[in-house]
């Protein structure tokens, strides 16, 4: 569930916490095949002895910089979170110079850490990140207008876009009025530019609102702190299928869009 607000909040509080310029004397991987696709002794050997130099990110990957030149790349998948204590379903603990532990945690083990020697390995794949000069408004029209698919998977495309996930998706089409099922080549020239400035808000928001918290399961999202997100209380679209658009007032209508849970209000979203 993490997406690029998600992300973000926590490498923020990760660098606030001073995890940057530690170093990491010793590693424990309770779960091998989170630091797919080395093995758990192989990725251990390699980290520790080495210096945190820097925590960021692009789109939902999150990155260790360290000092050996090696970069460790995060993706926290569906249910991924950090803390500072110990739980029940720590998957990773990293043990950090003067007195600090890191706790990576995964109810639904799907995170994943990969080491590798240059980022862009793994990097050079993805679209320009949603929050960044690299994501521009020529490049998204550009974008829109030479491809033939639904709006809604379009945005998701990691590929075109790095950082949106559902929740941010659906937001954005809601507050650009653009049904999720219109095909991206349909769209004009000033509902791309309403769109592409409407991604960029709702990230900005979520961002600020340290991400969305959508329940108190245990799979929920929890920033570093152990505290949800506030991100909640503004949502417009994402999980209110039922209820009024806060708009126009007609039910908000809920349906699978490329194997995506999908909520929209049928009236005020354009679909022409």
């Amino acid at each position: 569930m993490p997406e690029l607000p998600e992300v973000e909040t926590i490498a923020r509080q990760l660098r606030a916490r001073g995890v940057e310029g530690r170093e990491i004397l010793s590693v424990k991987i309770n779960w091998a095949r989170t630091v797919e696709p080395l093995s758990a002794a192989s990725f251990s050997k390699q980290v520790r002895g080495t210096i945190i130099d820097e925590i960021s990110r692009v789109g939902k990957w999150m990155m260790f910089s360290l000092c050996s030149g090696k970069t460790i790349l995060i993706h926290l998948r569906m249910a991924g979170s950090f803390s500072m204590e110990p739980g029940q379903h720590d998957r990773l603990v990293l043990k950090l110079s003067d007195g600090l532990t890191l706790h990576y945690r995964d109810t639904r083990k799907f995170g994943r850490w990969k080491l590798v020697d240059d980022p862009q390995e793994i990097l050079c794949k993805l679209g320009p990140d949603a929050l960044t000069r690299n994501f521009t408004q020529k490049y998204f029209r550009d974008a829109v207008g030479n491809r033939h698919r639904m709006i809604k998977p379009f945005i998701l495309d990691q590929s075109i876009i790095a950082g949106l996930g559902n929740i941010y998706a659906d937001e954005a089409l809601w507050e650009a009025m653009i049904h999720p099922e219109r095909l991206s080549d349909s769209l004009s020239a000033v509902e791309c530019a309403t769109l592409f400035k409407a991604i960029k808000h709702v990230l900005k928001v979520g961002v600020k609102n340290r991400g969305t918290s959508l329940g108190e399961g245990k799979t929920n999202y929890r920033d570093v702190e152990g505290e949800t997100g506030e991100n909640r209380a503004v949502v417009k679209a994402y999980g209110r299928s039922g209820q009024p658009c806060i708009r126009c007032e007609t039910l908000l209508e809920k349906r699978t869009i490329a194997q995506r849970g999908t909520t929209f209000c049928p009236v005020c979203q354009s679909h022409r």
